[in-house]
């Protein structure tokens, strides 16, 4: 006999159906029968033990996770899809150093020292004393140009190189023979260079912020030639002195600037006799800014990358109850997670879509993600969901309301595909060129298990080994005028059901042989009257008055019958009404079945030998 504590453990609903069973096998057979027909009326109740009702089963003595590695119930019990890309998709990003070729400048100024003869009104320049001589021009013209056609590089504000200006000024002769001595001369460079330290002579002279190098006591005789170090170029504005650098995104560069001299000479260094007949006071210069490439910039930027595939999560390997062909894993909000970690020093614009596919590869649904961008330098998640949600700051959410049209009939994998990003040229960042900045992706599920509209998930359980009970026993059966026979009577159960569970339980129960064989519903119909009743919050029981009623067609048919089979369909809505976007809890969501009564309406037939 089967016991009425295994009767607990059982799913609601197929208790009660096997308590039928249980009953019915276990009616006290120690009457005194020899005076009776072997067709006898049984009375219309069958009394069951004190204690008829079952304990509370919770959701996850029904709803078996099996060897599946996506689902998983958390510490508070919570139903959760869990899944992740086993494998981290790499991928690099670089914006490319480019070469700017030698540029060569020359130009010349003449010193006329006759305008300064002590029999001539002297010039007054700030700063010099009476006794001595001041001269500045501008002297070379240091314009230049690059063609650099790209549209990678959207603006600069800076670039960074390192190279040399190579400087020589020669004097003509004439010059050598009127003046001994220089007491000073100044070399002012474009303020928009930026310059590191000067080389002449062997010694390293620094020059001032307003890019000016000072030299003092020059022989004319010996020359000048100094050596600057040029770091970088400032492009973010035009300087004071009206030098400057331009980019113009698929054109290039655009310098202006110039070398400018100024000379500080004593009086007593001048042969004025000699200036008087001198034919050739001139300075030639020369300067030199050696071939350079462009190792850094700060600016705007707009990589691009283009990746057919990145990464994909595994839904296979399901647990029973989402094996069904019925099943619909309409979710109420599924969550699909762009896990990035960024070392890319600007932010990036990414379009892509998404696809689900079965177990040979084939899509099943495509949808494509809107815009989104990452953050430069760090983590960042976004978050493709069914319902706009409030998140952490590291957290981008992009709604796509047809997410669930992804895993509704339960794929085989899900992944990105057709992944586009581009550098966001609206931010300023600084980078090293050629640099092979990394971006890391992994795609994530991470959803709590909480029924949408459509949802429909299937639990399936057989009972067996129930035939000793019932192989005996037999519906009597009438005949009609017509010769037409038919079981006369039924069993009627009834019962209490009180559900925790936020859904709608549906039950479909057969009868199955020794053999697992299903019993034709033409032979021994289960009809369960009403839907278990959903719980509003997955906290407060919803109760149901249930009915069942097992009906025999064939007054043989519990010679055959071992069992039942339970199908029992869990869905949002019934009818008009529905409960959705509460999460299932393994522990905390209960039905527990009471008060069961089994009532035989008409007689049964027993075979007593």
């Amino acid at each position: 006999m089967i016991s009425f504590y295994r009767m607990r453990q059982l799913a609601p609903i197929g208790a009660a159906i096997a308590m039928v069973a249980c009953t019915v096998a276990c009616v006290d057979k120690d009457y005194d029968l020899d005076n009776v027909d072997l067709t006898v009326g049984l009375g219309k109740n069958i009394n069951l033990p004190k204690d008829n009702s079952t304990g509370d089963i919770c959701l996850d003595d029904v709803l078996d996770l099996g060897t599946t590695d996506f689902l998983s119930v958390g510490e508070d019990g919570m139903y959760n899809i869990d899944a992740i890309d086993k494998s981290e998709f790499v991928a690099h990003q670089a914006v490319n150093r480019f070469n700017v070729a030698d540029k060569k400048y020359s130009g010349s100024y003449t010193i006329n020292l006759g305008d300064f003869a002590p029999d001539k009104q002297r010039r007054k320049v700030k700063g010099v004393a009476d006794d001595e001589i001041y001269f500045e021009s501008p002297m070379v013209d240091m314009d230049f140009n690059v063609v650099y056609q790209t549209t990678v590089i959207t603006r600069l504000q800076h670039i960074g190189f390192n190279t040399y200006l190579n400087v020589d000024f020669t004097f003509a002769n004439d010059l050598k023979e009127c003046l001994s001595n220089i007491k000073e001369m100044r070399f002012k460079l474009p303020q928009c260079l930026e310059l590191g330290k000067a080389a002449f002579r062997g010694d390293s002279i620094a020059v001032d912020a307003s890019n000016t190098l000072v030299l003092n006591n020059l022989k004319p005789t010996e020359g000048v030639s100094f050596q600057l170090n040029v770091v970088g170029i400032d492009l973010s504005s035009t300087k004071a002195d009206g030098s400057y650098m331009k980019y113009v995104q698929g054109d290039g560069f655009h310098f202006k600037g110039a070398l400018t001299i100024a000379v500080v000479v004593n009086e007593s260094a001048v042969d004025f006799d000699k200036v008087a007949v001198a034919k050739d006071l001139t300075v030639k210069g020369n300067a030199v800014l050696k071939k350079f490439t462009v190792l850094s910039a700060i600016g705007g930027f707009q990589p691009r990358r283009t990746f057919p595939k990145v990464g994909g999560v595994s839904l296979a390997n399901m647990p029973s109850f989402l094996n069904d062909d019925a099943v619909k894993l309409d979710l109420y909000d599924p969550q699909l997670n762009i896990n990035i970690f960024s070392n890319v020093p600007f932010a990036n614009k990414m379009t892509g879509a998404i696809v689900s596919k079965d177990n040979k590869g084939n899509v099943i649904k495509r949808l494509v993600i809107p815009e989104f961008s990452y953050k430069a330098n760090g983590n960042s998640i976004v978050s493709l969901r069914r319902r706009p949600s409030s998140v952490k700051s590291d957290t981008t959410v992009i709604v796509i309301p047809e997410m669930c049209d992804l895993i509704r009939d339960v794929p085989d994998s899900i992944c990105l595909v057709d992944l586009e990003g581009v550098g966001d040229a609206s931010e300023t960042a600084e980078i090293e060129l050629s640099k092979y900045y990394e971006g890391r992706l992994r795609l994530s599920v991470a959803s709590g298990i909480s029924l949408g509209d459509e949802a429909l998930i299937v639990y399936k359980r057989e009972y067996s080994g129930w035939n000793d009970h019932f192989k005996d026993i037999r519906f009597v059966e009438t005949t009609n005028a017509d010769g037409q026979t038919s079981v006369e009577g039924y069993v009627k159960v009834t019962a209490n059901v009180e559900s925790k569970v936020p859904a709608y339980l549906r039950l479909v129960a057969c009868g199955i042989d020794a053999k697992g064989n299903e019993i034709s519903s033409d032979r021994l119909a289960v009809d369960v009257q009403k839907v278990i009743q959903a719980s509003k919050d997955g906290k407060t029981p919803a109760k149901t008055e249930e009915v069942i009623i097992l009906r025999p067609k064939d007054s043989e048919v519990f010679k055959s019958l071992d069992g039942i089979r339970c199908r029992i369909e869990m869905t949002a809505k019934n009818g008009k009404e529905k409960v959705t976007g509460v999460m299932l809890n393994a522990y905390n969501q209960t039905i527990k079945v009471t008060d069961i009564a089994i009532q035989k309406v008409g007689k049964m037939a027993i075979d007593l030998n």
